[in-house]
């Protein structure tokens, strides 16, 4: 850890980082990008939102359908060692939904890997094998009588549809920026009624233009994605599509313009406005449901109970591809139904009324569920008694009065528009100070102040998210608070502004820096020393309590809060020295863990565990980590 070879690592990381490889993602693109990268990509090998630790010790046999959200965890940390490994993909092989595999993996042709599922360093999965959970175990065998033929397309079509593919990646991102004019002629209205004379009022009122200028632009984008969808992709059906047709192209467009539009409508998520959202977008939401993820161009078979909560990055009905066929199929759910963070529900899913679906957890086959049902980890399992809370009564939880609604619906306004405006004040400051540069063709002082202005900006809006965290919520502690509480929606928009305006523009660029514990303490972590951090996903940040040289690797989290029953319910997180964390696992609270402990792959801790020291774990949920067990599985 630390040394040259970890740097030049680090570097070339963050450089593919800036590139937005998601906007690649299920198209002919993404086999040209990754084969330039280094990788091993065979012919119609479908890759959708992937993460590799070094991807040019991948291959990706020919005709292999990679699911979204996909960590290709070769390099990763344990201790004070990096280790990097290979990762082999066989040809026709399926990798489904939110899988991590280590280094050191081989999948063999044909073979299925289910939604949710780890492969710790090392497994060998042979051909046509099924295999299921975190930790990964062999279920069975591929009927490859019962697949469909390959989808196929002649040379000329492929060619074609390439060229649109490469022609909409040109022409969306910058089509994504046309609200700005609009807006930024409120801006110059707004200037012309003031007519301020003297520029350092003018410097100063810049706030003030700034803030209605930022809900037009909000108002004005939710319009440009609304129009897009209805006019690309006006219906979309359950059934079997080829990706070789005209509608693959055109939900993929729409689902290209959603990615590019969330840069400015990411701080809608988790807000009341997100389900009127998805509803002029033609979604199913009903009454009183709470939403925070992606349909990503799935709206017309999408249809959510009345009082719902979908937690933040919810994989809700993802579309399946396999053998060059898309798979679309409706997903419904109950009223009151909860599905939490990073939860995965397949195409086809019904959820019935009151249940509940974990966090990182999916659900059974729907005939095996009924109404109140809890269902947790990877494969799932049905957990007899769940713990309940009141709220304080169905005013705090269930059925808020019009006030509470209207308070919140005031409040989120404001740290909706928030982010926007800090970026035109800060950048309109920017150029009020280095602008003349241009004019007069000094471009080396021009690049110099780009540069200062960027790290100034980037510093200066992490530090405002610093102030409005200890100015709203001070100190946090382990505590019970209902959904409509002040006090929930107060965190709510400081997690919202941690994760839309600091991470983005700063915490983001310090993953695995020494530098990002140090920004963190600010925020109200306590961190020790030597510590590895590629992640950023803490919220409640005085509850979390990170040993000296700990190693926290990508996409892990340390959650301090669950939303059940409409109730946040706080506790601490406390790991201790030189703990290793693996990809994509969760911490949650009131849980402690042990002095040099291992938590593998897509493990999840659950509340109120206690891991012992020197000890391994896997899975989710967690158990003790047995080499006899993965080697028999292997086997």
């Amino acid at each position: 850890m630390w040394g040259t070879y970890y740097f030049r690592w680090w570097l070339a990381q963050h450089l593919i980082a800036l590139c937005h490889v998601k906007w690649f993602q299920a198209s002919p693109i993404m086999r040209l990008y990754l084969s330039a990268m280094g990788a091993k990509i065979g012919e119609d090998a479908i890759i959708s939102e992937v993460e590799a630790g070094a991807i040019d010790l991948v291959t990706i046999g020919a005709g292999a359908s990679l699911g979204t959200k996909l960590k290709l965890a070769n390099v990763r940390v344990v201790g004070n060692e990096m280790i990097v490994g290979r990762i082999d993909i066989g040809a026709d092989a399926y990798v489904g939904t939110s899988c991590v595999i280590e280094d050191g993996c081989s999948i063999g042709q044909g073979a299925e890997l289910k939604d949710l599922t780890s492969v710790p360093s090392g497994t060998r999965i042979g051909a046509h094998e099924i295999w299921d959970g975190s930790p990964a175990r062999k279920v069975g065998m591929v009927d490859e009588a019962e697949l469909p033929a390959q989808a196929t397309a002649t040379s000329g079509r492929r060619a074609l549809h390439t060229f649109v593919y490469t022609v909409l990646l040109l022409v969306i991102p910058p089509l994504g920026l046309l609200p700005i004019f609009p807006a930024f002629w409120v801006f110059d209205r707004m200037d012309s009624w003031l007519d301020i004379v003297d520029r350092s009022y003018y410097l100063a009122a810049i706030p003030l233009f700034a803030w209605p200028t930022s809900f037009a632009l909000v108002i004005l984008t939710v319009g440009f994605i609304a129009l897009v969808r209805w006019a690309v992709l006006p219906r979309v059906k359950e059934g079997v599509y080829s990706i070789h047709s005209w509608f693959y192209v055109r939900k993929w467009a729409v689902a290209l313009t959603t990615e590019v539009t969330l840069e400015t409508l990411s701080s809608l998520f988790a807000t009341i406005y997100m389900r009127t959202w998805y509803r002029l977008m033609g979604a199913g939401i009903g009454k009183d449901s709470e939403i925070s993820t992606n349909l990503s161009g799935r709206y017309d078979i999408v249809d959510i109970g009345d009082k719902c909560f979908i937690a933040d990055e919810v994989v809700l009905g993802d579309e399946d591809i396999r053998r060059g066929w898309m798979t679309l199929a409706s997903v419904t759910t109950g009223s009151r139904v909860f599905i939490g963070n990073d939860g995965v529900v397949p195409p086809g899913a019904n959820i019935p009324t009151g249940a509940l679906i974990g966090i990182k957890s999916k659900p059974p086959a729907n005939e095996l569920m009924s109404e109140g049902d809890t269902w947790f980890g990877s494969p799932p399992i049905k957990l007899p008694v769940r713990q309940k809370f009141d709220g304080g009564g169905a005013n705090w939880t269930y059925e808020p009065p019009w006030w509470k609604k209207a308070m919140r619906a005031t409040f989120e306004a404001v740290h909706i528009s928030l982010p926007t405006m800090l970026y035109i004040t800060f950048g309109t400051w920017a150029v009020q100070w280095f602008g003349q540069t241009i004019l007069d063709r000094n471009y080396g002082a021009f690049i110099f102040y780009f540069i200062v202005s960027s790290v100034l900006i980037s510093v200066a809006m992490t530090a405002v998210v610093i102030g409005i965290k200890w100015a709203t919520m001070g100190r946090y502690q382990a505590q019970v608070q209902p959904m409509w509480s002040f006090w929930a929606m107060r965190t709510e928009a400081v997690a919202v502004m941690y994760w839309g305006l600091a991470g983005r523009v700063f915490l983001d660029h310090l993953r695995g820096t020494p530098f990002l514990p140090w920004t963190l303490r600010l925020f109200g972590a306590k961190i020790g020393k030597g510590v590895y951090m590629d992640m950023t996903d803490i919220t409640e940040f005085d509850c979390v309590t990170v040993g000296d040289y700990c190693a926290l690797n990508s996409l892990c989290a340390l959650q301090t809060h669950l939303y059940e029953d409409r109730v946040m319910k706080v506790g601490n997180v406390h790991l201790g020295k030189g703990v290793t964390v693996g990809a994509g696992s969760t911490v949650l609270y009131d849980t402690q863990v042990g002095d040099f402990a291992q938590l593998g792959p897509l493990t999840l801790v659950m509340k109120g565990e206690s891991i012992p020291a020197n000890s391994e774990w896997i899975g989710a949920p967690a158990e003790p980590r047995t080499y006899e067990k993965q080697a028999a599985a292997a086997a």
